[in-house]
């Protein structure tokens, strides 16, 4: 198992370097060997969290944060987006149907929903969200 995090500035360029880093680590990772499908999947849902993170709460305000923490192994990944409280007392990330199919935003938790193995959010005194991606279902039989 692999276990890798970094933090990273709340501004617009670390959606691309959180990105960068997911797609590191996969391809870095000696036990795991993740199809390019799942690599990409991880990279846009990694995206998606991060600029959730930067938009809807305090992680996006001037000399904030926010942390990206991956666990891997040689059957899937959990990546978890840490950040700070919501903008708005009381909200929690939910998927919200966009007023404009053809909107440019309002999608993000929409497509972790449809890409991710499974969703949602950290424990209670936690902000943020994790996906988890599986791209072997079977593990190897083991005998004694």
């Amino acid at each position: 198992m692999t276990v890798a995090f970094t933090t990273l500035p709340g501004l617009p360029a670390s959606v691309a370097a959180a990105r960068r880093f997911v797609t590191g680590v996969l391809h870095a990772c000696p036990e795991a060997t993740a199809p390019d499908e799942v690599v990409d999947r991880a990279a846009l849902l990694t995206s998606e969290l991060a600029t959730n993170a930067l938009r809807h709460t305090r992680s996006g305000d001037p000399g904030e944060t926010f942390t990206v923490h991956l666990t891997v192994d040689a059957y899937g990944l959990r990546t978890e987006v840490h950040t700070r409280i919501p903008r708005q007392w009381q909200t929690f990330p939910h998927i919200a149907a966009p007023t404009d199919p053809f909107a440019e935003h309002g999608r993000g938790l929409l497509l972790v929903d449809q890409l991710a193995t499974t969703w949602g959010t950290l424990a209670p005194w936690q902000h943020g969200v994790y996906f988890h991606l599986t791209w072997t279902t079977n593990p190897p039989n083991h005998t004694t």
